[in-house]
C-alpha cells in the first residue's frame, strides 16, 4: 500500500490528466448519440485492455509486500511441517527446528570469501552458527549477528564446511569448496567401495546441530577414487544459485544446547 501511495504522489499530475481527459470524453458521448453508439462497439477491447494493464501496474506495485506475505507464508508452512514431524517422529525431540525468514540485502560471490547480508538478527531471533537455506537448499551458516543484521557465511567461502551424505545410501562426509566455481564444491570422506551415481542427491546428514536431515545441497556431477587412500573426489552441482538469492531462512534448533552438553559429557568421559 505504502508504494501504492508513492506512486500516485510521485505521478500525480499525469494522473489528475488522464481523469480530466476521462472526464471530457464522458460529456462529449452523452451529449453525442452517434459518437457514443460508435464508442460502445469497441468499448469492451480499450477498457478491457485498460483494466488488463492498470492489473498490471497495481500487481507489480504491490509485488514487494507479496513477496513479503509469502516469504513469511513459506516459514509457517516449513514450521508446521517441523511439528508434524516432530510429533510423529518421537526421536526428533520436544522442541525440534524453526525456521525465521529473512531478506538478501547483499551478497557478493566473486571473492574468496563470500559473504551474505541478511535483514534480520538478534531481533528476530537469529543467533550465530545458525544453519541457512533458500529456496532450493543450503546456503551456509550464519556468522555474525546484530540487533537487526546478520551475515552469513556461505557453503561457497573456504572455511564453510558441512556434514553431508548420499541420499540414495546415507553415505556420509563433509562438504567444502574450492574456491573456484560458486557452482561447484568437493565431497569427501567417501570410501571406495560405495555405489556412487551421477545426479546422485547430495543432502544433509544430520549429524550435527545445524541443519536438520535430508535438505538438499546439490547432485553428484563427477567423481574419482584416489588409489592411494581408496576413498571418492566427489564434485557436486550446488542447488542454490548463489548469483540469484533473495530470500534465506534461518534454522533454529531449540535442542542445541542439549545437545552441545550432551557432546561435553561424552568428551569428559572419554
Amino acid at each position: 500500500m505504502r508504494n501504492l501511495l508513492d506512486f500516485i504522489v510521485k505521478y500525480a499530475y499525469f494522473i489528475i490528466f488522464i481523469l480530466l481527459e476521462t472526464l471530457c470524453l464522458v460529456l462529449f458521448f452523452s451529449s453525442n448519440p452517434y459518437q457514443r453508439y460508435s464508442f460502445s462497439s469497441s468499448s469492451n477491447i480499450v477498457t478491457g485492455t485498460i483494466a488488463e494493464k492498470w492489473s498490471q501496474l497495481v500487481q507489480y506495485i504491490t509485488l514487494s509486500d507479496e513477496n513479503e506475505a509469502l516469504k513469511k507464508e513459506n516459514a509457517d508452512l516449513r514450521n508446521r511441517l517441523e511439528s508434524y514431524r516432530r510429533s510423529n517422529i518421537p526421536v526428533l525431540g520436544k522442541k525440534g527446528f524453526e525456521y525465521i525468514p529473512a531478506t538478501v540485502i547483499s551478497a557478493t560471490t566473486n571473492r574468496e570469501m563470500n559473504v551474505i547480508t541478511v535483514n534480520a538478527g538478534k531481533n528476530a531471533g537469529i543467533e550465530n552458527e545458525m544453519g541457512v537455506i533458500g529456496r532450493d537448499g543450503v546456503v551456509g551458516i550464519i556468522s555474525s549477528v546484530s540487533d537487526k543484521y546478520s551475515s552469513v557465511m556461505p557453503i561457497i567461502h573456504p572455511d564453510a564446511r558441512i556434514s553431508v551424505k548420499l541420499a540414495e545410501n546415507g553415505y556420509f562426509g563433509s562438504l567444502s569448496w574450492n574456491g573456484r566455481d560458486v557452482r561447484v564444491a568437493t565431497f569427501s570422506e567417501v570410501p571406495g567401495y560405495v555405489k556412487v551415481n551421477i545426479g546422485d542427491e547430495i543432502v544433509t546428514s544430520g549429524f550435527s546441530a545445524i541443519f536438520p536431515e535430508g535438505i538438499l545441497v546439490g547432485c553428484v556431477k563427477s567423481f574419482e577414487k584416489d588409489l592411494s587412500t581408496d576413498f571418492y573426489t566427489i564434485e557436486v552441482d550446488l542447488a542454490t544459485d548463489f548469483h540469484n538469492i533473495k530470500y534465506i531462512y534461518a534454522i533454529k534448533n531449540n535442542n542445541k544446547n542439549e545437545i552441545s552438553e550432551t557432546d561435553k559429557g561424552g568428551q569428559k568421559k572419554k
